[in-house]
């Protein structure tokens, strides 16, 4: 299709009447029992599509984000552990991209069963959210209660920011905040099963979703080395697709 072809079809979609349109002028009409029924539908579908329209902007951003977070390096020494990253410092080094890309994180906690849940609230400025929770088992040491439930929110929180933006740090020793015995639920450096990275693979493909650009939204070379805690994020995208976006 040249230019021009190109070009005269986009002049003839943007010079159809949008949704916001019809719903103005349904409203100018005047409200009556014989439009009412036009006016919920043609509400309903406006809405839809703002949603829609603030998933795709989400979807472009992240994509921007993801290219511009920069390669973290654990600096803080932890006695024979190696070195750790701590929560401020990550925020320091990510805050640019976030802000740039028109993306702000908050955090919400829930305490179940001896366990700390933070999670992390990824929003774009256009109005779509999503969330990443992350558990860890409050540690028994001579901290007070007080210092123990501060430590182990803040290895959640730190682990559910991480995990929404898929950053990966470099020598991090995975240690929570003050090197207390917080454990955290899972290891985040841990593989698939082969099992898993098989039915994602079948998935992706009875989806017919483009492999590479499937592989880069797992942060992964190949299907065996997508990391253990992107599964579920993973297996709901692909649910969403099988179901037809529903």
């Amino acid at each position: 299709m040249g230019l021009a072809k190109r070009e005269e079809q986009a002049l003839q979609v943007a010079a159809q009447p949008t949704v916001a349109d019809m719903l103005n002028a349904v409203i100018q009409k005047g409200i009556s029992s014989e439009n009412v029924g036009a006016l919920e539908k043609l509400v309903e579908l406006y809405e839809r599509m703002e949603v829609r329209n603030a998933e795709k902007s989400f979807a472009l951003a992240f994509t921007t984000l993801q290219a511009e977070l920069p390669t973290i390096v654990a600096s803080t020494p932890i006695k024979n552990r190696g070195k750790y990253e701590k929560f401020e410092d990550v925020m320091r080094q990510i805050a640019g991209p976030l802000q740039k890309n028109g993306f702000s994180v908050s955090f919400s906690m829930d305490v179940n069963d001896k366990r700390i849940v933070e999670t992390c609230h990824l929003t774009h400025i256009d109005g779509h959210t999503r969330t990443n929770s992350f558990a860890v088992r409050v540690g028994n040491n001579s901290d007070s209660e007080t210092q123990a439930d501060c430590k182990a929110a803040t290895t959640a929180k730190r682990n559910a920011l991480l995990n929404a933006l898929n950053i990966v740090i470099r020598q991090d020793a995975l240690q929570d905040e003050e090197g207390g015995d917080a454990s955290i639920e899972g290891d985040p450096n841990k593989f698939v099963t082969p099992e898993q990275a098989d039915e994602i693979e079948r998935r992706v493909k009875e989806t017919n979703s483009i492999v590479a650009a499937f592989l880069k939204f797992a942060g992964a070379p190949t299907f065996r080395e997508i990391k253990a805690n992107k599964y579920p994020e993973i297996d709901d995208m692909l649910h969403r697709k099988e179901s037809g976006g529903k």
